[in-house]
């Protein structure tokens, strides 16, 4: 009896199948990557751009696994191959967001910076200084810290906005003053009274 299904062939690209590499690999720079055969040969504007990678402290990210040469092993997988590996590298500036620099080396240029099954350390770039204490401030500690000229409602002496009464409106002695006469508006027209209508 002939079968009505389709034989898939299904295989995974695993490291070592990629010389050592897979897509989302922390990496750095061997040291004296410079002195490569490969670098003599590259152009100026590529040995900058791998330079202002190393210069920086940002993380280098595995992109792309790509092989020198078309390999095909059977008709099972087109991608492996045995030696000749090239590596798209990236910057990587949170999480998952890389920075659109793309740079493709060959692998012998980089290597594995530390384990890749945590997530690595922050860069010192991206670090920045927060005032932070977990011993609660009395409120005239706080005053005194962020608004040395004291509580006012001007907006220039007290650009934070420490004074309580500024964001609320508190302070607007104009717009809060109630009129104790009544000011006819021009070419106003009362509206008909429905509920006096209806009580006659």
């Amino acid at each position: 009896m002939k079968s009505k299904f389709d034989v898939i062939f299904e295989n995974n690209f695993s490291r070592f199948q990629g010389g050592g590499y897979l897509t989302g690999d922390v990496i750095k720079f061997k040291k004296g990557w410079e002195k490569d055969d490969w670098c003599k040969d590259a152009p100026s504007q590529t040995i900058d751009m791998l330079k202002s990678f190393d210069a920086e402290d940002l993380i280098l990210r595995v992109s792309t696994v790509k092989t020198l040469r078309p390999a095909v092993n059977s008709s099972v997988d087109a991608a492996a191959g045995v030696d000749g590996f090239h590596i798209d590298v990236t910057q990587e500036t949170a999480p998952g967001r890389y920075t659109g620099a793309f740079v493709t080396v060959p692998h012998q240029l980089i290597e594995l910076d530390g384990p890749n099954d945590k997530l690595p350390d922050i860069p010192d770039s991206m670090k920045r200084d927060e005032k932070i204490s977990i011993k609660p401030k009395s409120l005239e500690e706080d005053q005194a810290e962020n608004n040395p000229n004291g509580i006012t409602s001007d907006t220039e002496n007290d650009p934070g906005m420490t004074n309580p009464l500024k964001p609320t409106g508190m302070d607007d002695k104009f717009n809060r003053q109630l009129n104790n006469k009544d000011i006819k508006q021009p070419k106003a027209i009362a509206a008909t009274s429905y509920t006096a209508g209806y009580l006659g």
